[in-house]
């Protein structure tokens, strides 16, 4: 059997894919960026937006599913399981999949023209409509490894599907622009990366199994059918995918609303609305971007709480839950606070040629970047309440939220005065809202309960005082030196004033300390307990 690894251990071996990835990604999308219109990156922004429900529909649930369920039957001594599990899992959604991939390729003319406002994003949808299916397949060897404590398979396939989608997304885009194609076809030629991406990263993951059969637990099986097996399967995957689907679905139709009243409301024409929308699409990257670091935290924990449960040990599964939370919130609150403050340098420091779009961008990444937090703790939160079994509160909080971002999104993107500044806005409310309605629930079933002021409070002073000081730094050096120099040495900066800051007011703890290598001797050098 493959090595296990503890939360912690497991969350750093997907932060280091992670950051790859994000690496990746940023080679991907600032280029890009630089390649593609506003009018191109929306058509772009529009088909993944549409991909991302049909994503969310065939796979949100079941990678959680599967590890949840592995991990217990590793815990309570039923490893023989595991193989149903995976066959279960697999059987059942590969049908998903290819369904999901089937629809969004034949029904992506209504959905771009009817259901998006966005006729020329046709093509777009096109493309990428058989990643669905192939994710679906990655999602069943993922969940598989993560309810083992083994995370490295999940973190080289996601490697691997970035750097297909860097190499061959840039490829086509280029070659389709020098060639004399519209925006519309060279945007499809880069989504063209994303669906490659997914192909190999599969492929990977099949040969990975095929070749490491050792990965099977041992032990005796229960009495449960493939049948009774597949049933637990979608009573947890259902409501975790109903939940993922809400904001999914929200975030389409918001992706309809906004362009809808920016042409209306707002008394903007269509291409101008369209422009707006891709604007702001560099702006929502940008937010996108610290958010995937929480993804190895929150995909770390269900397995780990899952397994400190079926064992009735509450205690461990309250400080798993803190732990996650705390290396949350240190990760979260000055990426948050960063990206704010210094929102317009890095946005022309990454898209230099795309000024008007990048200077389109500053108040909304402004407003935008402060959700940052929300989303990351909601994303954590979500995972943890799934672990312990309440897998339809996320469902009902995230309705809550969604409700309140397109009421916002209804009235601030339609007034005139607030046009696109509106959208994001109507993020930090949604977002806001989840997380509030989830450490509420969290807090009554778990016990002893995480403290939310030691989670939090020293992480969000030390932020404060790293904000202030990139500001003043950003300001100071922008009357001298050139944007791509102030951006450096602000962000320098801040992470200076942000680590003494933490360490002077013992934020850190040695079991924080413990995720980076050689982590116990510094915890010993910085005298933690």
């Amino acid at each position: 059997m493959a090595k296990k690894q503890n939360f912690l251990q497991g969350a750093l071996v997907l932060a280091i894919g992670v950051a790859l990835v994000k690496i990746i990604g940023a080679v991907f999308k600032i280029p890009l960026g630089n390649l593609l219109d506003g009018n191109g990156f929306a058509n772009f922004n529009i088909a993944y937006s549409v991909y991302n429900v049909l994503l969310v529909i065939s796979t949100a649930g079941l990678p959680v599913a599967v590890s949840k369920m592995v991990a217990e039957a590793n815990a309570t001594g039923q490893g023989g399981d595991v193989k149903k599990i995976f066959r279960a899992a697999m059987s059942t959604f590969l049908i998903i999949g290819f369904v999901g991939s089937a629809l969004m390729f034949i029904f992506a003319e209504p959905i771009a023209a009817d259901l998006m406002n966005s006729p020329k994003s046709v093509h777009t949808i096109r493309v990428i409509a058989p990643a669905s299916f192939f994710v679906a397949v990655m999602s069943v060897f993922r969940g598989y490894y993560q309810g083992q404590m083994n995370m490295v398979p999940t973190a080289l396939s996601q490697i691997i599907e970035a750097l297909s989608k860097l190499v061959f997304g840039i490829i086509f885009a280029s070659l389709l622009i020098n060639a004399g194609y519209g925006q519309e076809i060279a945007a499809a030629g880069a989504i063209a990366g994303v669906t490659i991406g997914t192909v190999l990263g599969a492929v990977f993951l099949i040969l990975r199994r095929a070749f490491d059969r050792r990965n099977y637990s041992d032990g005796p099986e229960s009495p449960r059918t493939q049948g009774e097996i597949t049933k637990s399967l979608l009573a947890i995957a259902i409501p975790i995918t109903i939940g993922s689907g809400v904001l999914a679905i929200t975030n389409l139709i918001d992706s309809a609303l906004v362009l809808g009243r920016l042409s209306t409301s707002a008394g903007f024409t269509q291409e101008q609305a369209e422009w707006m929308y891709g604007s702001y699409g560099l702006a929502q990257t940008l937010f996108n971007f610290p958010s995937a670091f929480i993804v190895p935290f929150s995909t770390a924990i269900v397995p780990a709480i899952a397994s400190a449960l079926a064992k009735h040990d509450q205690r461990a599964a309250s400080r798993t839950i803190e732990t996650g939370m705390r290396v949350t919130g240190l990760l979260a609150l000055p990426a948050a606070a960063g990206l704010s403050v210094l929102a317009g340098p890095i946005l022309h420091l990454l898209f230099p040629a795309r000024v008007d779009e990048a200077a389109a961008a500053t108040i909304p990444l402004n407003i935008l970047a402060i959700a940052v937090f929300f989303n990351c703790v909601v994303m954590l939160s979500n995972s943890t309440l799934q672990s312990i079994g309440k897998v339809r509160v996320p469902v009902y909080t995230m309705l809550c939220g969604s409700a309140v971002k397109i009421v916002a999104n209804w009235i601030l993107v339609g007034t005139p005065s607030i046009n696109i500044n509106g959208a994001p806005i109507g993020t930090c409310l949604c977002y806001c809202t989840i997380m509030v309605l989830n450490m509420i629930v969290i807090s009554k079933h778990i016990k002893p309960a995480p403290n939310v002021l030691r989670m939090f409070g020293r992480p969000m002073l030390a932020t404060l005082v790293m904000a202030a000081a990139a500001w003043a730094a950003s300001g100071l050096l922008g009357r001298f030196l050139p944007n791509s120099l102030n951006v450096l040495l602000s962000v320098g900066i801040a992470v200076v004033v942000y680590f003494v800051c933490i360490l002077l007011m013992k934020a850190v703890t040695r079991e924080d300390l413990s995720l980076i290598p050689k982590g116990e001797k510094i915890a010993n050098l910085l005298r933690l307990k």
